[in-house]
């Protein structure tokens, strides 16, 4: 079980105890901290092992998810403008300003201004 002790008391187990260890406590229903104590392991300690990819079972693998490609309806093709001019859209905050064709632009000042204050 433990292989060897350092000077500064550390001990240095065997991989063959900690992976018989980690998979003493991967069985359901045992409890990690009792079974480290059991046999002299700091519980910490045996966690750690137990997070290790080569002692006991391998780290899942990744999960894929189901994907289905739709394609989305095309958008309706912009109306034409006889003259080149199209009706505009404004936001701000919360409202919508549609400027129409042709709007008188001292109006749209003061309906801009009267919306930002």
């Amino acid at each position: 079980m433990v292989e060897r002790t350092m000077r500064n008391g550390k001990r240095i187990y065997t991989s063959v105890f900690k992976a018989w260890l980690v998979k003493q406590a991967r069985v359901p229903g045992v409890s990690v901290s009792g079974l480290a104590v059991r046999h002299g392991v700091n519980a910490n300690l045996l966690r750690h092992w137990m997070r290790l990819e080569h002692w006991g079972a391998p780290a899942p693998g990744p999960v894929l998810l189901p994907v289905t490609v739709t394609h989305p309806a095309p958008a309706p093709a912009p109306t034409p403008v006889a003259d080149g001019s199209a009706p505009i859209e404004i936001v701000l905050g919360e409202a919508t300003v549609r400027v129409p064709v042709g709007v008188d632009l001292q109006h749209l000042r003061l309906v801009l201004h009267a919306l930002r204050a």
